[in-house]
Parts: structure tokens; C-alpha cells; sequence
């Protein structure tokens, strides 16, 4: 498989994993509410209070991953698999002798194929140091050399 294969998977890959988030956290709202809604009113009103207030800490933690999601989502709607790269920016696929980096969202370690790859983001302290770089550059990050062989 080429490079420009990888990145297409890669990206699919990436948009089936924030689908899912998506997926979740929107169940998680779901069921949350439907939980409050239905929770009726005991003898015991301390105990209804706390576990209102629960659900309702509950339903604001989901609406964040939720928001969080969505944002991951529309971050890779700006990708385009028809750009050209010659140095590395958002969309690039960075092949070095460490491995594959996508400069996307952050992600981390994606297996494609039986390949890891590692899905990053542009401000990531690596994706910093990456970004701008050139086929046949080097970069020391962290003690290790990294290689540019090739920007997809």
C-alpha cells in the first residue's frame, strides 16, 4: 500500500473513532435524561435532590465530550486528500524512520492495517516541531533524531 492509500484509511479511520465519541456521548444524554426525567420524588427528598444533582453533573460531562467530539469532527472536515505537501502542515502525512504521523487531531496510536500510526495535532509539542519541515529534514525531539522521509 503507498502513502497517499495510508492517509485515506488513516482519515477514515480517524472519522469512524470520533463517530463513535459522538455515538456515545449522545446516548450517554440520552439515557441521562431520560433517567431524570423519569426519577420521581421519594419520601426521602434529600436523596431525589443529590441524585437530581448527579444527573444533572452527569448531562454536563456528557455535553462536553459531546462538544468535544464534534469539534474533532469538524477539525478533519478541513483535511483535504487532494493537497500536495511539500513541507509538513494540517493534512499531512509525515513518514520519518519513527513511524507514520498524521497532522490531524490528536488522537494518538491508530493501527491501519496492522501498521501503528499516530494521529497528531499541529499543536502538539511534536506536531510543533514537525511543522514546516521538509522531506530529508531532521528533528531532535526529546532525544530522539527524527528523519523526514517523505510529506504525503
Amino acid at each position: 500500500m503507498n502513502d497517499k492509500e495510508l492517509k485515506k484509511l488513516f482519515l477514515s479511520a480517524l472519522y469512524l473513532l470520533v463517530g463513535e465519541k459522538v455515538n456515545a456521548a449522545t446516548s450517554a444524554i440520552d439515557s441521562t435524561t431520560e433517567s431524570k426525567n423519569t426519577a420521581t420524588k421519594s419520601t426521602a427528598g434529600d436523596k431525589h435532590e443529590t441524585g437530581r444533582a448527579m444527573m444533572e453533573r452527569e448531562l454536563a460531562l456528557s455535553n462536553s465530550q459531546l462538544h468535544k467530539a464534534q469539534f474533532l469532527k469538524n477539525e478533519l472536515s478541513k483535511i483535504s486528500l487532494e493537497m500536495n505537501f511539500t513541507s509538513v502542515d494540517l493534512g499531512a502525512l509525515v513518514v520519518t524512520n519513527q513511524g507514520h504521523y498524521f497532522i490531524s487531531i490528536g488522537l494518538g496510536k491508530v493501527n491501519i492495517q496492522g501498521d501503528d500510526c499516530y494521529a497528531i495535532s499541529g499543536g502538539s509539542p511534536l506536531g510543533i516541531a514537525l511543522m514546516g519541515k521538509q522531506k530529508g529534514q531532521k528533528i531532535n525531539f526529546q532525544g530522539r533524531n527524527i528523519e523526514i522521509i517523505d510529506v504525503v
